[in-house]
């Protein structure tokens, strides 16, 4: 028979009625686990709604994307639901037809879209995800910044207040223009894996973690890739170096498994072996200023700007001044309160991950380093190996991962300076946040849901449907990254922006190939070589019977030389073949329209 001592100590272990021992419902250890998470990422969508609205994510909602880069973005996708699937999976020979892309070089988010590409035939004809995906970046931003804010203060309503603080992010509101950098919340997922704790058991799963982390990246956009792969690189000296969790043949493994998961990921997704070409000009002039965390650029009502060079909006890298004020708090804590100092181990774990972002930082800065706009120092590193900078030559976005390191280390100060004093920290986080929502103002309003748009609305356009292949513009429409392609080819760009959409749009509704585009990358030698093809077969009177050709005025006249029937259709002049009479009803209803 047991004494009272060994019934009190064993009652609690077998009482199944205790309340510490029931099962939680499902919801409530959904709240237990995650609630700051999913409290944070709720501020997240009230924040994007607040900024841009909640009708873009609407998947039929497609009217303002029809403009400017998000074009790019939507007719990539179009394109590609009716491509066949092949190696590169983010190949798109159809967009344009027949230089081709990818989706990658279009900003379509290719593991989105190649996720979605077995089920296009079920999907609404007008479908889009990249509302969608930009209403989630939100509110992962501010689930994985709670989880991070995790890692310095167990306090739920802390990590809420941090992670909100991570969702109002300037850079991350600044870079809705573009749907796959809209994706910040990767670079906090990096961050936590390369910073939470590790056992050594757990090793391995964690190195897995990070290289499916850098391989996925590939498939959202490959300066995530790089950002990532340099963050689990520092994981990696982390374990082995300072932690001692493993030896040479993890460094050497982890390492080389890095190089292989980013390799593997940027070709399956097109980025690699596609054949379309990814080095640009502008290194150099896409960067970032030294002073970038302070700078607003004129995205605060609280400070001023300071003055900055042309391309120097893609390093932009602003805290907020709620950010900036936690900032300062921490460093004040931390000086005059003894004691609150992070330990020598602490500080050590977070050295490789600390020398990572500063090195990103320095790249972010490229060749022709600035402060305030005037340059101050111009290294010729770069030189040495010029596929770096003309590969990523918007190197200003690399500020981002030591934006958000500061961001969660002037969390972290300020949790362990008032660690015992709970409520302090929570009204310090709140006041941060506060000041951060009230500070943070787009210098132009952010309402993406209000263009208006109207596809062409002839009715015309139908009576070509099965009878023809192609839609092509003559010249043809042909961007990449706002500069005209192969111009010693194709000539110089003649077409007013976006006049390729609607027509892109036609034909992509007739399910006839298209080729136009704007994209960031497309391969000069393919356009050149399609543009001498063009051109002759027109000055030659050898029109395609199976394209339709949309003509700028001055060159009808060489379609008619060319014996091709002209009219106009949507108040565009419009060329086919004279082969095409007397059977085929588009034809007839284009000679119907003629032209003066």
């Amino acid at each position: 028979m047991r004494g009272p001592s060994e019934a009190k100590i064993a009652g609690p272990a077998i009482d199944a009625c205790a309340p510490e021992q029931r099962a939680l419902p499902p919801l409530a250890s959904l709240a237990r686990a995650h609630g700051p998470a999913l409290a944070a990422a709720a501020v997240g969508i009230a924040w994007f709604a607040s900024k841009v609205g909640l009708a873009v994510a609407h998947p039929s909602h497609v009217g303002w994307l029809m403009s400017g880069d998000w074009s790019a973005s939507y007719m990539g996708w179009l394109f590609f639901r009716s491509a066949p699937i092949s190696l590169p999976l983010g190949a798109n020979p159809f967009y344009p037809f027949p230089v081709g892309s990818t989706l990658g070089f279009t900003d379509s988010i290719p593991l989105v879209a190649i996720l979605l590409r077995p089920w296009a035939s079920f999907l609404p004809r007008d479908f889009q995800y990249v509302g969608a995906w930009l209403l989630l970046a939100f509110a992962l931003q501010g689930f994985v910044g709670a989880k991070l804010v995790k890692l310095a203060t167990p306090h739920p309503a802390a990590q809420a207040l941090g992670g909100a603080l991570f969702a109002l992010s300037p850079p991350l509101l600044n870079r809705l223009g573009h749907a796959s950098l809209s994706a910040h919340w990767i670079v906090l997922v990096a961050l936590w894996l390369a910073l939470a704790p590790v056992e050594a058991r757990r090793v391995r799963g964690r190195i897995v973690a990070v290289l499916l982390l850098v391989f996925l990246c590939a498939g959202v956009h490959p300066y995530f890739v790089v950002m990532t792969a340099a963050l689990a690189a520092a994981l990696v000296v982390r374990l082995v170096a300072v932690e001692r969790l493993g030896g040479p043949a993890l460094l050497l493994g982890g390492l080389s498994g890095i190089a292989v998961a980013a390799a593997a990921g940027l070709f399956l997704f097109g980025f690699f072996g596609s054949g379309v070409r990814s080095e640009a000009p502008g290194f150099g002039f896409f960067s970032a200023d030294l002073a970038t965390l302070v700078n607003p650029m004129g995205w605060s009502r609280v400070l001023g700007s300071l003055p900055v060079q042309g391309g120097q909006y893609e390093g932009f890298g602003y805290l907020g001044a709620g950010a900036l004020l936690l900032v300062l708090v921490g460093i004040g804590l931390t000086l005059a309160l003894r004691g609150t100092r992070p330990s020598p181990g602490a500080l050590a774990r977070s050295a490789p991950i600390g020398a990572v972002t500063l090195l990103l930082f320095v790249f972010a800065l490229s060749d022709a380093i600035t402060f305030a706009g005037e340059r101050i120092l111009t290294v010729g590193l770069y030189a040495l190996v010029p596929q770096l900078g003309s590969t990523f030559r918007s190197s200003g976005r690399f500020v981002w991962p030591l934006h958000y390191l500061i961001v969660l280390a002037a969390i972290a100060a300020v949790a362990n300076a008032l660690r015992t004093r709970p409520r302090a920290l929570v009204g310090a986080l709140a006041v941060a946040f506060a000041v951060q929502a009230a500070d943070v103002n787009p210098p132009v309003p952010l309402q993406l849901g209000t263009e208006p748009w109207r596809p062409p609305g002839s009715e015309v356009w139908e009576l070509a449907r099965g009878g023809y292949q192609h839609l092509a513009m003559y010249p043809p429409y042909l961007n990449a990254g706002g500069e005209p392609v192969a111009e010693d080819a194709c000539g110089p760009p003649v077409w007013p922006p976006d006049a390729q959409l609607g027509l892109a749009h036609v034909a992509y509704r007739l399910g006839l190939t298209f080729n136009g585009a704007y994209a960031a990358r497309l391969d000069p030698d393919r356009a050149g070589a399609y543009c001498r093809e063009l051109y002759g077969a027109v000055s030659g009177a050898r029109l395609d019977p199976a394209t339709i050709y949309v003509v700028r005025p001055q060159e009808v006249e060489a379609f008619r030389r060319a014996h091709g029937i002209c009219g106009r259709v949507d108040g565009a002049p419009v060329c086919v073949s004279g082969e095409r009479e007397p059977g085929d009803p588009f034809a007839r209803a284009v000679r119907m329209n003629p032209l003066p």
